[in-house]
């Protein structure tokens, strides 16, 4: 995220559109959600892995209470640090697994177009405006990449985890 292109609002708009993309891959998920088996929905593959439900309960979380926050505080020019997610502490928020999957869902779904709403309200000058984060300081563009990089390793590694597992009527490969 170093080099940017001359069009900044592009740019913006291109980000917005890849948080949307979670929006599609939900959409597409409630209309395959009762292939999954319950079991597999609340089974931990190895204990330090989560759930499906609890990865998209991260992602609830992380979105109801890093992002979310974070953008709001950004926008009324407040916002002192950038907070990152901590996804143990985002998995422990909730009990993810007495959630039905739709219902998690449809709270992301929620949270998530709240965070779109906000990006797209937020004008160029506060996209620019760098804050601590870490040890760096990064402005809303890295901001959004890394919310981006946070969905992409968590759905990265469940699908993985959803490929290897057997579902009814997903065909087993023969090895």
């Amino acid at each position: 995220m170093r080099h940017r292109p001359r069009d900044e609002a592009s740019l913006r708009t291109a980000l917005i559109e890849q948080l949307a993309h979670l929006l599609r891959e939900i959409e597409a998920l409630q209309q395959v959600i009762d292939l999954v088996p319950e079991p597999l929905q609340t089974a931990r593959p190895l204990p330090e892995e989560p759930s499906v439900r609890e990865t998209y309960g991260i992602l609830v979380a992380a979105d109801e209470q890093v992002f979310l926050p974070t953008l709001r505080a950004l926008l009324a020019g407040t916002a002192e640090r950038l907070t990152l997610p901590d996804d143990q502490a985002l998995q422990q928020a909730e009990d993810w697994n007495a959630h039905p999957l739709p219902d998690i869902l449809n709270r992301l779904r929620q949270s998530r177009q709240a965070l779109i709403a906000l990006l797209r309200t937020a004008p160029p000058e506060v996209w620019e405006h760098r804050v601590p984060c870490g040890e760096e300081a990064w402005d809303l563009y890295q901001y959004a990449y890394l919310i981006i990089q946070h969905d992409t390793e968590l759905l990265r590694a469940l699908a993985y985890r959803l490929h290897t597992a057997h579902l009814p009527g997903k065909p087993r490969l023969m090895t």
